[in-house]
């Protein structure tokens, strides 16, 4: 067998994509809407009117989107990528604003260590959300 030999896909077939990878990304989108969900009847159940969550309506958004990109994502729907590709854009709409918060609250640090923590977990959001974007982009490419 020769290794340098052409591939024998066309140039214009999509890519094999995983589907423990897309099957992984339902799991972990119903599991956030069912803890947010729970959350919420938890937090609006036992509190009085200035509510401890910043919004209820909030969590409820993210607990329906995130149901839905689960179930679309599950069925392998492809109306599923559209919820997913809204759902990475409010995560890179909310990584800018936690850097502007973070600009306003006086960082950069001194220490090189100080100033990369905070930035940690809106780097996490934002690469989930650009990695989950393209992988539904190549699972449901015609």
């Amino acid at each position: 067998m020769n290794r340098y030999a052409p591939p024998k896909a066309r140039v214009s077939d999509p890519p094999e994509v995983g589907s423990w990878v897309t099957g992984a990304l339902a799991l972990f989108f119903a599991i956030c809407s069912l803890y947010f969900g729970w959350t919420l009847w938890y937090q609006v159940s036992r509190a009085r009117a200035p509510y401890p969550l910043p919004d209820p309506a909030l969590a409820t958004l993210v607990a329906c989107l995130g149901a839905t990109a689960a179930i679309g994502l599950w069925l392998q729907a492809p109306w599923s990528r559209w919820v997913v590709y809204l759902i990475s854009t409010l995560l890179i709409v909310f990584c800018a604003w936690y850097v502007r918060w973070l600009v306003h609250r006086g960082w950069p640090y001194e220490s090189g260590i100080r100033s990369f923590v905070p930035l940690l977990p809106g780097l996490l959001l934002l690469m989930f959300g650009v990695a989950t974007a393209v992988h539904v982009a190549r699972l449901f490419r015609k």
